[in-house]
Order: C-alpha cells, then sequence, then structure tokens
C-alpha cells in the first residue's frame, strides 16, 4: 500500500500547480497555519490536529489530552514569512480553550509614486489574535467558536477588525470524523484613510467559508476529503451583499512508518501538496513531533519552506 501513496506523491508532482484561490480579504490567515496542515492541502478540518486545535476547527479543541503548544514558521516567496504560536487546554469535565497568534508580513516592498519612480520601501504586517472555547454535547459530537481580533499595519496606515468562526465535530473511537466549519460566520476590518476633506473609512469584509470534511483510517493511512465554498462580501453603494459562490475542494492521504515518520501527500484543486513528519517523545512517549512541508506555490511565485513544531506539556 505504501506504493499507491509513492504514486499519489508523483502524480501530484507532475499535475503541476491550478488556479490561485486567493483574491479575498484576510487570505494570510488561509495560507495554512502549520507544515502538517499545508502538506494535506488544508483537508484537516474534521482531524484532531494536534498543536493547531483551535485554527483547525474550534470544536476539535475537546480532544486534547494535555497541555499543547504549537509553534510554526514559514519562509515564503518574494520576502513573505509567517509566524504562528497556538496553545490549548483542557477544561474538566467537558470543555476546552484555546489561544493563537498568528503573524505574516513581508518587510521589502518598493514603493513607487504616481510616475513610476521608486520612493521608500515599506512593511506590511498582519497580525491575528484568536480566542477558543469548545465543549462536548455529547461523547461523539462537540462544538466550538473562535473570535478573532485582526490588527494591519502598511506603511503608517492600520487597520483593526474583529470575526467569529464556528465548529462543529463529530468524532469516532475508529478514528473516522465528520466535520463542518463556518469561518468568518461574520468578519470585517476597517482602514482609515486620510482624505481631503477629513478621513475616509474603508472597511474590508471578511469572505464566508463553509468547510465540509471527513478523516478515514484505513490500515497504516488516513485519507482527509474536503470541500470548501467561499462566498466573497461585495460593496454595492452602501451595502453588502453576496457574490457568487467559489468551491475548494481538497484531498489527502498520510503515511506512518514504524508509528513515528509521516509521509503526507495531497491536492488543493489541482496544486500539489507534500511534506514529511516525525513524532519523537521528551517527557511522555511521543510526545512532540516536528513537520516540514515544501510549498509549490499557486502563481508561479517560487516555493517555500514551512516548518512546525508541537509538543504537550
Amino acid at each position: 500500500m505504501r506504493i499507491a501513496l509513492i504514486i499519489l506523491m508523483c502524480v501530484t508532482w507532475l499535475w503541476g500547480a491550478g488556479p490561485a484561490t486567493g483574491g479575498y480579504a484576510g487570505a494570510f490567515a488561509r495560507i495554512g497555519t502549520d507544515a502538517r496542515s499545508v502538506a494535506l492541502a488544508g483537508a484537516l478540518v474534521a482531524d484532531v490536529n494536534a498543536g493547531q486545535l483551535a485554527l483547525t476547527n474550534p470544536a476539535s479543541l475537546v480532544h486534547v489530552q494535555r497541555r499543547e503548544v504549537g509553534l510554526s514558521y514559514m519562509s515564503l516567496p518574494l520576502d513573505r514569512s509567517l509566524q504562528g504560536l497556538s496553545l490549548a487546554l483542557k477544561l474538566p469535565p467537558s470543555a476546552a480553550a484555546g489561544v493563537s497568534y498568528l503573524r505574516a508580513g513581508d518587510d521589502n516592498i518598493q514603493g513607487r509614486n504616481s510616475i513610476g519612480e521608486k520612493t521608500e520601501v515599506l512593511a506590511y504586517t498582519e497580525n491575528l489574535v484568536t480566542l477558543s472555547f469548545a465543549n462536548r454535547l455529547s461523547n461523539a459530537l462537540s462544538v466550538g467558536l473562535n473570535a478573532k481580533l485582526m490588527f494591519m499595519n502598511l506603511a503608517d496606515e492600520e487597520s483593526k477588525g474583529f470575526g467569529l468562526d464556528l465548529g462543529i465535530f463529530y468524532h469516532r473511537p475508529s478514528g473516522f470524523n465528520l466535520a463542518l466549519k463556518i469561518q468568518n460566520a461574520t468578519g470585517s476590518y476597517s482602514w482609515k484613510v486620510a482624505a481631503s476633506p477629513g478621513d475616509r473609512v474603508y472597511t474590508d469584509h471578511l469572505p464566508i467559508i463553509v468547510s465540509a470534511g471527513t478523516r478515514l483510517p484505513w490500515r497504516h493511512f488516513t485519507f482527509f476529503g474536503q470541500t470548501d465554498v467561499v462566498v466573497p462580501k461585495i460593496k454595492e453603494g452602501k451595502r453588502v451583499v453576496f457574490g457568487n459562490a467559489v468551491p475548494v475542494f481538497r484531498l489527502a492521504v498520510e503515511d506512518v512508518f514504524w508509528d513515528r515518520f509521516y509521509v503526507r501527500g495531497g491536492l488543493e484543486q489541482t496544486t500539489p501538496t507534500l511534506g514529511v513528519g516525525l513524532a519523537y517523545s521528551i517527557r511522555q512517549s511521543k510526545d512532540s513531533r516536528v513537520d516540514y512541508s515544501l510549498s509549490l506555490g499557486k502563481t508561479g511565485e517560487g516555493m517555500g519552506h514551512l516548518f512546525s513544531w508541537m509538543f504537550s506539556l
């Protein structure tokens, strides 16, 4: 069966990158929060993604066994980088909570004036702070909520915003999971731009993303499938209306060797993804894991390298 995984990874390499699905507000938070998620095409809404539970699906928080810490660093082309920190802990008897921080930035943006002449070099940062809570409704079913605070900075301009995510998680002891997540059930951020006379306020509305997914273990493999429906919000005059829904399909598989080494591959639309991982022990059996993913890019911008580390306390 390992041959099947190798074939899948080769096919994803040869298939090539598909069309970009970005272009909406808050895109930095949809790149992926950790290397494992990116390696598995972001198809983990129905997975207990240790170290990144809240950002994957807040309802999965109830499956945290001990306090978990996740760290991520992503070196991306075009002078971009992304860093993440996540903490999750159990709240007996049936709840869990988490806090996460995500930062993306580019400190080498060449500014130009109206006739194309070079001006100063600009820096841009986007910051996301997420407070999460989840509770069990039964042994198999849980619900969760993310409250998100956003802070953006471009040169001397600043923006602040707020958003909410909702999640539902169904888990069986066999490892078969089903999940639903509504990302940005409400959400926007506003820029105050100097204008004559006074200031002008510009609001970016976050798209609603409805994700439905499943996790299916089989022998030493785990298969993931997920469909996202992206519904942009468009401002028409003083009204905000919904644009045309855009579906995004994700498929992935993870194989484990000797119960310690992981090989991963998948497809986000037609964009291939792949990565590896290693579980090891510090204080307790396999309480830590380090992951790596190679980002092939979606629009020919070049490759990026993604690293993440998870450990339990």
